[in-house]
């Protein structure tokens, strides 16, 4: 693989993780998890969907730009791993409020 397409998958992990840290805390607001563990699943959540649109399916969404040396989407590839990361929080959150469990250290 050559080094462009590292700086890829770099930049939107960069990019999944900044959703899904967004989408934790909003979803934290209305009363979701927001502890260090629960970012782990939108954060992944986010990741796969920029796997699965760009990289699996190649749906293009929006306007291409040229980065590292391909065409991407990424527009719309953003706003799909935020709307992912988004949905995996918001299931994350209801999963939560339904099994009973453990508190976090700190929760009352």
């Amino acid at each position: 693989m050559p080094p462009q397409a590292y700086a890829l998958v770099i930049l939107f992990l960069a990019c999944s993780v900044l959703a899904g840290i967004v989408a934790v805390r909003l979803v934290a607001r209305l009363g979701g998890p927001h502890g260090r563990i629960a970012y782990v699943l939108p954060i992944l959540g986010g990741f796969g969907a920029f796997y699965l649109v760009g990289h699996r399916f190649g749906i293009v969404i929006g306007p291409e730009v040229g980065l590292f040396g391909f065409q991407v989407a990424l527009l719309g590839d953003i706003l799909i791993g935020f709307a992912a990361a988004l949905a995996v929080a918001v299931i994350q959150a209801l999963v939560a409020r339904v099994l009973p469990g453990r508190q976090a250290p700190g929760e009352a």
